[in-house]
């Protein structure tokens, strides 16, 4: 169960800056899984295989799941790349991307303090130009009630905003689902009346 709002990107977006004559360049990929943030890293070093560094931060989850995130300085000096780059992801807080800044060595050291500026000044400018859509804290439920209480569960659940994540129709009928928790003891509340008591509720961690 999601604990809070947060932002996820609807679309890849891109951004350059340029510090000292280096050019630091931000890709940003919505992401669904570990795995699909390592192909959008792969395919931007593809496009970039003369840069100095491909430093990334992701959070390939929820920003509450500490398991969705992590970061490479891909040979800068330690935590002056990825840790700085997720402190941006984080502070958002946003889910389901990879961020990954490319940079071309303009011949002038930046030090630690400036690469900090530099690639999270990179990740806080393709964040301007991102498209992002506010995901809201869920409350996930599981919920059985014979065949012809389903469509009116439905209809009740759709009126509060919420999904079905998975069906099963055998003896009765099983539906996990998901809305927001703002909305969720209200729906509560309505189903109890709808179902006088028959439709059984279990909430989902």
């Amino acid at each position: 169960m999601t604990q809070q709002t947060y932002w996820r990107p609807t679309a890849p977006a891109e951004a350059e800056i340029e510090i000292k004559n280096s050019r630091f360049i931000a890709y940003l990929e919505p992401v669904a899984n570990a795995q699909q943030a390592d192909l959008a890293k792969a395919r931007i070093r593809q496009l970039h295989p003369n840069a100095r560094h491909h430093c990334w931060a992701q959070i390939v989850s929820t920003p509450d799941d500490v398991h969705g995130a992590g970061s490479s300085d891909d040979g800068e000096p330690g935590g002056t790349a990825g840790r700085p780059m997720l402190a941006v992801l984080t502070g958002k807080p946003a889910g389901y991307l990879m961020v990954m800044v490319v940079r071309y060595f303009g011949g002038v050291k930046l030090g630690t303090g400036g690469l900090v500026r530099a690639y999270s000044g990179a990740v806080r400018a393709v964040f301007d130009v991102t498209d992002w859509q506010q995901c809201l804290p869920m409350q996930l439920l599981q919920l059985t009630m014979s065949y012809s209480q389903h469509q009116s569960v439905l209809h009740l659940l759709g009126q509060h905003s919420g999904e079905v994540l998975d069906s099963d129709f055998s003896e009765l009928v099983v539906l996990q689902v998901q809305l927001p928790q703002d909305r969720a003891a209200n729906f509560i509340d309505q189903l109890e009346e709808l179902g006088a008591g028959s439709i059984e509720l279990k909430k989902l961690d």
